[in-house]
């Protein structure tokens, strides 16, 4: 037998007043959270993996289907040491995240589509000042009520990081990177007192070509910090390191190249690498983006000895 005519669920005024109450349930029982789409840089093809950087942020209210508490592993201890694997379960309304993320959006972000929430997507809970990463994506929960489906699941877990950027502006976001990206140190000099970097600025390098089409290739980092040493040298350190067109990010010495100098693009300060700290510079620029030849050599020498010597000595 058929359904009744006469409640037949699929009525819009009524889905409307059921998104409303879930909307409003929300606002008055859910947390403030940041909601943070991913972008991708460049994908290696080879490893099959992203490079991410994490430019904006919107606010925007959530429900946590959690009450006593993450779920997840908990706290392990792993043969790397500590590992939290807390997990998390956060309702957003479809309505607001279309108002608030997808309408201030392009329809494609790098390499995502951005018309839902997505895997790799974070979420920073303002309440426990904490960076989740969603894992998984689930839409039709609750199912069909009234035939609507008026939130998304989103199952995340704690975030660890992984060199990817952060600019979203806000500073404990941000943050995240500067404390835990790799880091390079150099000691740079200026003609004069200029104005030094700034904290959280980028900073690029010419390395003299092209991509082919008329654009410069640079290595572009972040700055994480500097000290001074005396009115015109300073001690830069680099988090991020990366090239403009394949990812190879390695500055060059002054010594190599008197030309080659790393400019603030905010603070507008141009200084001169004098002196690596970590012995990360290279002689020439690498603009083969397979290419690991340098890096292979730079271990090696530290592996095995190929120095031309007679073990049974010299006649």
């Amino acid at each position: 037998m058929a359904t009744s005519v006469y409640f037949n669920g699929a009525v819009r005024s009524e889905q409307d007043l059921y998104e409303d109450l879930v909307l409003e349930s929300i606002k008055m029982f859910g947390q403030d959270v940041v909601y943070i789409p991913r972008e991708q840089i460049y994908e290696d093809a080879i490893l099959n993996e992203t490079y991410n950087q994490y430019r904006q942020a919107f606010p925007i209210e959530c429900f946590i289907e959690n009450t006593e508490g993450f779920e997840g592993d908990g706290n392990l201890l792993g043969k790397f040491g500590l590992e939290i694997r807390d997990q998390g379960t956060f309702v957003i309304p479809k309505r607001r995240w279309q108002h608030v993320v997808g309408a201030n959006l392009s329809t494609e972000q790098g390499n995502q589509l951005l018309t839902k929430p997505g895997e790799g997507d974070l979420i920073w809970m303002t309440m426990t000042d904490r960076l989740f990463e969603i894992k998984y994506v689930e839409p039709k929960l609750p199912f069909f009520q009234i035939q609507d489906l008026p939130t998304y699941t989103l199952t995340a877990e704690l975030f660890e990081y992984n060199d990817q950027n952060f600019d979203t502006g806000i500073p404990e976001i941000d943050n995240i990177e500067l404390k835990n990206s790799n880091s390079w140190s150099y000691t740079t000099t200026a003609a004069s007192d200029t104005n030094h970097f700034e904290i959280g600025e980028y900073v690029h390098q010419d390395t003299g070509s092209d991509d082919g089409s008329g654009n410069n290739i640079n290595i572009i980092a972040k700055v994480a910090g500097y000290e001074y040493v005396n009115a015109t040298t300073y001690t830069v350190t680099l988090v991020s390191p990366h090239q403009s067109t394949n990812g190879d990010g390695t500055f060059m010495q002054n010594a190599v190249h008197a030309t080659r100098l790393l400019v603030g693009q905010k603070s507008g300060s141009s200084r001169q690498i004098t002196v690596d700290l970590t012995g990360t510079t290279k002689t020439e620029y690498n603009t083969d983006v397979f290419a690991d030849n340098d890096d292979f050599e730079l271990l090696g020498d530290d592996i095995i000895d190929f120095s031309e010597t007679n073990p049974f000595g010299d006649p």
